[in-house]
């Protein structure tokens, strides 16, 4: 639910709660967002809904246009009855129902792009499997081998150490890169 919404209901503002109310469903013709927001505004006044005033209203789905959804809007700022207002969202719901198709879709792209960042960062956080995990260590092994070859004063023992890390390094980066070729 929107924080701006909740604070005009908190704040008891019966017009602004109304108002909020009528612009959800042009905002978001589906109806979800409009109905948890309805049930709070429901909770808290007790004076929510006017009487009816005994309007009827365009039963013909063929008649329903956006110039009587806003007809319908309008009327709600002088007779916030509930009977308009289930009219004015079951009008909404036919006359947008593109525009709620597109916000599903919407919706779905987002998810699914939710969804891959998760596993991305799943498979970030968690990249390798045992077999994976060795090679790496050889890798790494071989690099230290090759670095702490560096630091040693006979010369024939920093050659071989050094040649040994040099052999591992390659050795564990051939390995990863056929890991990931997999």
């Amino acid at each position: 639910m929107k924080s701006k919404f909740k604070k005009v209901v908190d704040a008891g503002d019966l017009v602004s709660t109304r108002l909020f109310l009528a612009n959800e469903m042009l905002l978001d013709p589906r109806g979800k967002s409009f109905m948890e927001m309805r049930s709070y505004a429901e909770t808290a006044f007790s004076n929510l809904y006017d009487v009816h005033d005994g309007s009827s209203f365009e039963e013909n789905k063929a008649a329903w246009s956006e110039d009587l959804l806003f007809k319908v809007k309008n009327d709600l700022d002088f007779n916030f009855s509930r009977e308009r207002l289930d009219f004015y969202c079951n009008l909404a719901k036919e006359v947008l129902k593109d525009k709620a198709a597109k916000l599903d879709a919407e919706d779905l792209k987002l998810a699914q792009r939710q969804s891959n960042a998760s596993t991305n960062q799943e498979e970030y956080i968690y990249p390798y499997d045992s077999k994976k995990k060795i090679h790496a260590g050889i890798t790494i092994g071989g690099a230290a081998l090759t670095v702490a070859g560096l630091f040693i004063e006979k010369a024939a023992v920093a050659y071989a150490v050094s040649s040994l890390g040099i052999i591992g390094m390659a050795v564990g980066g051939y390995l990863l890169y056929n890991d990931r070729k997999k």
